[in-house]
């Protein structure tokens, strides 16, 4: 992966990580990027995966991915960064290069974590990322025309006020049940690891991350009651809120909410 967000050369090169124990709550595909960095600056790394997505079979995916690279939508909307990832294994899939996209399709990508996955896994830029993540916000941002042609690929779960709200502005909107997702599983026990004081840092990238760590941490034993003592480190304000929402004491969210901003502010949280 070669996303210049992500790259060592963003982070700081004074490292105050050597020993420090961080928990990623991604599997090893999906999180290679953060392991990295962290790991290039010293620190110990655990895996913990909250979320297991699983993409639906049915290929309505994969012909909406062709008929974009088709021309047929001026607008792909990305609502999160699981979305992002499962567009571009349908696009891989489906044997679409991203220079085989229209550039007249935009793209729109809510949650920063959404912008730096379309980059990564779909190669596709970002032609409007909201700061304010609300359903009728985006769909007012967006200025959509009636007849605007808009693909909104979506987790099973995903409800349906965005598609509403970009329904009601005139445009055609086809929402697509990309994929759902369960608790994940495998990795490192970190209910164990936390118990026994062997962990320093967890890092959340987006809030289902959040939502998901609660229910199997819960389920394998272990409490929030652990993470007293941990540093909770999550990438933007939407994943702090959500953190904050569940209980957490959020210790820091860097300024730059990328993977490269995320490891460099651990960093620093460590030099203090």
């Amino acid at each position: 992966m070669n996303n210049t967000l992500t790259r060592l050369a963003d982070v700081e090169t004074v490292s105050y990580l050597n020993g420090v124990r961080v928990a990623i709550t991604h599997d090893k595909e999906q999180a290679q990027d953060q392991a990295d960095l962290f790991a290039a600056l010293g620190a110990t790394i655990y895996y913990y995966p909250c979320i297991q997505i699983i993409p639906y079979e049915d290929q309505e995916l994969e012909n909406a991915v062709r008929e974009a690279a088709a021309g047929k939508y001026d607008w792909l909307v990305l609502n999160d960064a699981d979305t992002a990832w499962v567009v571009g294994e349908a696009m891989r899939a489906a044997g679409i290069d991203p220079n085989q996209i229209p550039r007249r399709l935009k793209v729109a990508t809510i949650g920063c974590m959404t912008e730096i996955y379309t980059k990564e896994f779909l190669g596709l830029d970002s032609s409007f990322a909201p700061e304010i993540y609300t359903p009728e916000y985006v769909a007012e941002a967006l200025h959509l025309k009636p007849g605007d042609r808009v693909l909104l690929p979506q987790s099973s779960m995903t409800r349906a006020s965005l598609a509403k709200c970009l329904r009601n502005t005139g445009a055609e909107v086809t929402a697509i049940n990309a994929y759902r997702t369960v608790i994940g599983r495998g990795g490192d026990p970190l209910p164990v690891l936390l118990w026994e004081g062997k962990i320093d840092v967890i890092t959340f990238t987006f809030p289902t991350a959040v939502r998901y760590f609660v229910k199997r941490l819960e389920y394998e034993g272990g409490s929030k009651a652990m993470l007293d003592d941990v540093c909770i480190a999550c990438i933007g304000p939407l994943t702090a809120a959500t953190a904050r929402d569940y209980g957490f004491h959020v210790t820091l969210v860097p300024q730059q909410h990328t993977i490269a901003g995320l490891v460099e502010a651990v960093n620093q949280y460590f030099r203090e």
